[in-house]
């Protein structure tokens, strides 16, 4: 009964870190978000059942370990949290955590410079989005969007206007014309025309 006990404490507090974590990353405080993510991972990782909900909040902690050195630009690290997450979404078989990894991996390899290998990802993970329901939420307009900055970086601005139209279209049905992403995107889309001047 003291293990059971100890359990559900560590899980209370691996939790909780998690979820400080969570709001130091929304408040851009990276280096506090990872002593809070690395405590939480620590701390799993010293429990020797680990249960699919367990396992789910290391995936969660993996995969925001790895944005964080994303925005950080250090893609080696990121790599190695990115791939920890995968091999849990893989082995649960969970398609909304394969297309989250296949994203981040994207990213990852966009700012290495690696454009085919960021293209390839992104593309893997919107065809699973498409494939999943047919729906075209957010989740497939940030595809649509990421492939564009992908075609924008190879300078394919016709295949970026495109990608970025169809994200466009989708992000203004669903969250209208007064939210940062929109922004985003038009945003992207002008500094295209501007280098086509």
């Amino acid at each position: 009964m003291a293990n059971l006990a100890i359990g559900v404490t560590s899980l209370q507090q691996i939790k909780s870190l998690f979820s400080d974590g969570k709001a130091y990353q929304n408040d851009c405080k990276d280096q506090q978000a990872l002593a809070c993510y690395t405590q939480a991972s620590n701390l799993l990782e010293s429990i020797d059942d680990i249960t699919q909900d367990m396992d789910e909040l290391r995936y969660n902690i993996f995969l925001n370990i790895g944005t964080v050195y994303t925005q950080q630009y250090q893609t080696n690290s990121a790599k190695t949290f990115t791939e920890k997450a995968a091999r849990i979404a893989n082995k649960w078989k969970n398609q909304d955590k394969i297309t989250q990894c296949l994203d981040s991996q994207g990213e990852i390899k966009r700012l290495e410079g690696d454009s085919n290998g960021a293209l390839h990802d992104l593309m893997k993970s919107l065809k699973i989005k498409l494939g999943a329901d047919g729906n075209e939420g957010l989740d497939v307009a940030n595809s649509y969007h990421s492939i564009g900055m992908v075609y924008d970086d190879q300078g394919q601005y016709a295949d970026a206007l495109s990608m970025y139209d169809k994200s466009l279209k989708i992000k203004l049905e669903a969250i209208g014309d007064n939210h940062p992403s929109v922004a985003d995107t038009y945003n992207n889309m002008g500094i295209i025309y501007r280098k086509q001047r």
